[in-house]
């Protein structure tokens, strides 16, 4: 909550400010280090490895205004320039109460479309052996392996986690694909994508992000 807002106010700060963070700080440092109340500040921070609140605030002001506000840095910086950094990812997650309307997903018989030129199909599938545990997908186009995808997760993994995993790359895959491609992803479990379609059963849910006229759907 104290950093709310932070590349707003706390890009130039005041002395005052800085002393104003400082006794805000001092009272956790004594409390997590033990520390008679004697000892200066500086010594709590340089024990305990925290660093001093108005600089960790300054550098999340300066972080987020030249990566997502784009604004230039004081004048005395030269070296950095927004124009030059790349856009910070937003991600894929959205709310847990929000979930996959049905014009994004659907449930059907993929094998009619696999000997189809125009359509790039993506096949995806999880695995669990004693050698561990992976996630893969690969894309084929024209009778083409155009594509293939791997990872091996941690062993504590379950072969649900990994097809979900595969489904998730599969789906970041198509997104970035030309608008004028259909592609369609072939999950090998149906539960993968019934489970995207119940709003209560995960935190992260898969979404085609909006104002993408892209023609794709998910197949069984």
């Amino acid at each position: 909550m104290l950093a709310h807002g932070s590349s707003a106010w706390f890009l130039n700060p005041t002395f005052k400010m800085k002393r104003k963070l400082s006794s805000i700080q001092r009272p956790f440092l004594l409390h997590i280090s033990g520390a008679y109340r004697t000892t200066p500040t500086a010594a709590l921070q340089t024990i305990l490895g925290i660093p001093i609140l108005h600089m960790q605030l300054q550098f999340e002001a300066s972080f987020t205004s030249i990566y997502r506000l784009r604004i230039s840095l004081p004048p005395n910086i030269i070296d950095i320039q927004p124009q030059v950094l790349e856009m910070k990812a937003t991600g894929w997650s959205i709310h847990p109460s929000e979930h996959l309307k049905p014009n994004q997903i659907s449930l059907e018989d993929g094998e009619a479309n696999i000997a189809r030129k125009d359509i790039i199909n993506i096949f995806t599938d999880g695995s669990k052996t004693e050698h561990g545990v992976g996630a893969a997908f690969c894309v084929l186009n024209n009778d083409i392996w155009a594509y293939q995808w791997s990872a091996k997760l941690n062993d504590n993994n379950t072969v649900f986690q990994a097809e979900l995993t595969a489904l998730h790359e599969a789906v970041i895959y198509a997104f970035y694909l030309p608008n004028h491609n259909t592609s369609k992803i072939h999950v090998d479990n149906r539960a993968s994508i019934q489970f995207k379609e119940h709003k209560r059963n995960s935190k992260k849910n898969f979404q085609n992000p909006p104002n993408k006229s892209k023609n794709k759907s998910l197949v069984g």
